[in-house]
């Protein structure tokens, strides 16, 4: 690990990021002599997959030494990467068995990648579907704050129509047998 300073990895990590982002597991399947990365189109996918959650995560509190950490794990895939993408099998006696080791080094490198990286990647936030619990317990609250209050005004009402007004007690004793 270089001991660059924290601004510098940020934009180290920042770069190999975007880098990494302009990365098609289908291009690097498609990589090489007679498509010898084919098969490692799985593992190219899950490890730019997991390179894609770190780069819509929140980085900005990681540690000095988190912010390497993740910018060197970058810079290593990006390297492999590259080399995926320009290889040509020239000079090699296999092209079939340099793929096949190039494919088993981003396979066998995934498990401490993620192991590194996992922990720098935040869940997204939580999809509330309807109003928020707070929402709706203010919404039953007020509910029943009216309900309240129109039964209090009704028996208010009651009484004061069956003194006043004796014709209205027979529609105001209906009203408060309703709400019973």
């Amino acid at each position: 690990m270089t001991m660059d300073s924290e601004p510098a990895a940020r934009e180290r990590l920042a770069v190999c990021l975007a880098r990494l982002a302009a990365f098609r597991a289908g291009d690097l399947a498609q990589a090489g002599p007679g498509s010898v990365f084919r098969a490692g189109f799985p593992y190219f996918e899950r490890t730019l997959s997991l390179f894609r959650r770190l780069a819509h995560s929140n980085l900005r509190d990681l540690s000095p030494q988190d912010l390497h950490a993740a910018a060197d794990q970058a810079q290593w895939t990006l390297a492999q990467f590259r080399e995926i993408m320009t290889f040509t099998g020239k000079g090699v006696q296999n092209p079939q068995k340099a793929g096949a080791a190039m494919i088993e080094a981003v396979r066998n490198a995934y498990p401490a990648l993620e192991e590194t990286l996992t922990p720098f990647i935040t869940a997204p936030p939580p999809v509330t579907r309807g109003a928020a619990p707070e929402t709706k317990r203010n919404v039953i609250l007020a509910i029943g704050l009216a309900a309240a209050a129109v039964l209090a005004a009704v028996i208010i009402a009651s009484r004061h129509a069956n003194y006043l007004y004796p014709q209205y007690t027979v529609l105001a004793e209906k009203v408060m047998s309703v709400l019973r």
